[in-house]
């Protein structure tokens, strides 16, 4: 009998071989069961995609042709504060809109509904 991933993996590390499962969900659930159940699966998520979402502001920092330093002088932050943004440390959506400003964007208020979407303009005129 051929084993499967997780069943080769217990058997590799010594334990016993595991046939029970009879579909994927059965081993999606008990892997999200013991990696911290379907709440720390969406910290994690949530984690990620902040991450992914400052990497890309950095990278728009880079391709403007400003540093760090000139980005926090716009923004009359430090330059460690520029760095703990584009790490993903954003604390608020004007945090966001004024890091965004600061390299030549703007940060915009969209409302998605089932029919569709409405731009409710400018998000920094609101603060």
């Amino acid at each position: 009998m051929a084993l499967g991933v997780t069943q080769f993996t217990q058997a590799w590390r010594g334990g016993k071989p595991t046939t029970d499962f009879k579909k994927w969900s059965d081993v999606r659930d008990g892997h999200i069961e013991r990696a911290g159940g379907e709440k720390a699966l969406a910290e994690t998520r949530g984690m990620i995609e902040a991450y992914v979402r400052a990497w890309h502001l950095a990278e728009r920092r880079k391709n403007a042709g400003l540093t760090q330093s000139e980005v926090a002088e716009k923004m009359g932050v430090t330059k460690m504060r520029v760095s703990q943004i584009e790490n993903g440390d954003v604390t608020s959506v004007e945090v966001l809109a004024r890091s965004v400003e600061a390299i030549g964007g703007r940060v915009g208020l969209t409302a998605t509904f089932d029919d569709g979407r409405y731009r409710m303009g400018d998000a920094t005129a609101a603060m």
